[in-house]
């Protein structure tokens, strides 16, 4: 059943979504979009409400290496509803999330092709790696760390928070 609100509600959704697309990989606000059946049935997803909002990377440890590199651009990350992307400092990324307790798994992760400067690019590969090595979670008043493990060892990726809780 097609109700005039229905129609505009999907029209001006479909115009913000093309506006979108034509100018970045902004998300669409969830308000105008149509519910999914995850979104109806969100016990379905098994997702962390704690795990859920956006981080900026403090730092993260790399082995071999015992001191935590500390990102010298914005590398960000935004959970929500089984979705996370962000920016690893040059390019925007995107890919999906699971959580099963603390574990989580993150990936595939699809990215922009901008070319930045050598340094900022290693930086990005190996915190995307990083990203897809993920193992578990853990959220504190401190922040949020990722634990991952790639084939040469084990880290942590330590996030603060950008979302100011508690105000709305």
């Amino acid at each position: 059943m097609t109700t005039q609100a229905g129609f505009h509600q999907r029209f001006v959704a479909s115009v913000i979504v093309t506006i979108a697309g034509a100018i970045s990989m902004a998300p669409v606000n969830a308000a105008l979009a149509q519910p999914t059946r995850a979104q109806i049935m969100p016990q379905t997803l098994a997702q962390s409400p704690l795990l859920q909002g956006n981080w900026r990377l403090a730092n993260m440890t790399e082995p071999p290496f015992p001191t935590p590199m500390v990102p010298d651009r914005d590398l960000t990350a935004e959970f929500s509803n089984g979705r996370v992307s962000g920016t690893g400092g040059c390019n925007r990324f995107n890919g999906s999330y699971t959580t099963k307790g603390n574990q989580l798994t993150v990936g595939p992760l699809a990215s922009t092709f901008k070319a930045c400067e050598e340094s900022v690019m290693t930086q990005e590969a190996r915190f995307l790696k990083a990203m897809q090595a993920a193992q578990r979670y853990e959220v504190s008043r401190d922040g949020l760390q990722i634990f991952y493990k790639t084939d040469q060892g084990t880290g942590v990726l330590r996030f603060t928070s950008l979302t100011v809780r508690g105000l709305w």
